[in-house]
């Protein structure tokens, strides 16, 4: 084999589909234990796609994503409910200025982004509560996805395109003389590799330990929230504000939810029994007063794969180590509407031995092994 890939969520998927899509990668599996992706982070995201960040290399990545999931109809033949309606960030913590340094830089760069006080945040959008609003952002252009959809859409083609997907586990990685040379598999094969991709999401910290490659990614549990009113409210975007709540429209209601940053580490499957009536539903009538009379009809769980050195990407060679080993994890939250943008790097690194489209250097291994952190700042 000439590359395998090792996890097959939006991430992997893409990746695959990018190297493939080349016609120069040669040969190239994906190693994905769960086909129906029932613990994946992709299927439980809302599936933004924005431009509201604060560091440039985030914002181009988001903009290539908004074009390629523009075209993914045409691209994939999938429909995957691409919506342009926008996202609403709010500065209710007190400190505007952030947002306002965030907000010339977006600009800079090409993005439709509008500064909003409160008085014009109420103007916009009227069943939003503006009264103890700084300043907000909105950013008209930006939009959502079906993820799962998604997912499927890079899976199925790369298949077309000659990838193999395989649906196995990795139990242990194999390195000789500083070079990857296999990963083994829990049914006992074993799969050679000139390179290796590990995309493996919240897990990947785990399988990078096999070969001595330390990441400081961890799974971060994230319940979201499906609910409705029966109260009339004009299209909203997607809302999230620096005390953290996050919702937006879906189907014929809302999902949304609000990270609990206290809650540690690792795989909790079970949400939390009162955790939306006594911290989520509170915030989302402050900010929405129409919403306060909203119904929860279902809450699940998914697990972001958290960077805890400055929760940003971690993208590209493993410099200092196995140098045929790269990688694509640590997204915090934000694999969905990076994935194209860090396929077509990656495939560029790959194949031609820098980047070209897109620089993303500042996400590479070096700033892990530093411990030197690339922060965002503002809303994340």
């Amino acid at each position: 084999m000439d590359i395998v890939v090792i996890g097959g969520g939006i991430v992997g998927s893409a990746v695959a589909y990018f190297l493939a899509r080349t016609g120069r990668a040669g040969s190239i599996a994906v190693i994905e234990p769960d086909p129906s992706y029932e613990f994946s982070a992709t299927p439980a995201a809302n599936g933004g796609i924005r431009q509201l960040f604060s560091l440039p290399e985030n914002i181009r990545m988001a903009q290539y994503g908004l074009d390629f999931f523009a075209d993914f109809h045409e691209t994939m033949g999938l429909d995957i409910g691409f919506r342009r309606r926008g996202y609403l960030f709010i500065s209710d913590d007190g400190d505007h200025k952030q947002m306002e340094t965030n907000h010339r830089l977006q600009a800079s760069l090409g993005a439709r982004v509008d500064l909003l006080d409160g008085a014009g945040l109420a103007d916009r959008f009227p069943s939003v509560n503006g009264a103890d609003v700084a300043l907000a952002t909105h950013s008209p252009d930006d939009a959502w996805i079906n993820p799962h959809a998604a997912l499927m859409g890079f899976r199925g083609k790369a298949r077309t395109l000659g990838v193999e997907y395989i649906e196995d586990r990795v139990v242990d990685w194999r390195a000789i003389s500083g070079v990857a040379r296999n990963v083994v598999l829990g049914s006992g094969a074993t799969l050679a590799a000139d390179s290796f991709v590990l995309a493996a999401g919240a897990w990947s910290a785990e399988i990078g330990a096999m070969i001595g490659l330390p990441l400081p990614v961890e799974p971060m549990c994230r319940e979201s929230h499906y609910f409705v009113t029966s109260n009339e409210i004009e299209e909203l975007p997607f809302i999230k504000t620096e005390t953290h709540i996050a919702f937006g429209p879906e189907g014929a209601g809302y999902a949304g939810g609000l990270p609990d940053w206290n809650q540690p580490a690792g795989f909790h499957l079970d949400p939390q029994p009162t955790r939306f009536e006594d911290d989520v539903w509170p915030m989302i009538a402050h900010r929405v007063p129409p919403l306060e009379t909203l119904k929860l009809r279902r809450t699940w769980v998914g697990h972001y794969a958290r960077n805890a050195l400055d929760l940003n990407a971690i993208v590209g060679r493993w410099k200092g180590g196995a140098e045929n080993v790269y990688m694509a994890c640590g997204y915090s939250g934000h694999g969905i509407m990076h994935a194209p943008a860090s396929a077509l790097a990656l495939t560029e690194l790959m194949l031609e031995g820098a980047y070209s489209t897109l620089d993303i250097a500042a996400f590479g291994y070096d700033r892990i092994a530093a411990g030197e952190p690339y922060r965002e700042q503002g809303i994340i």
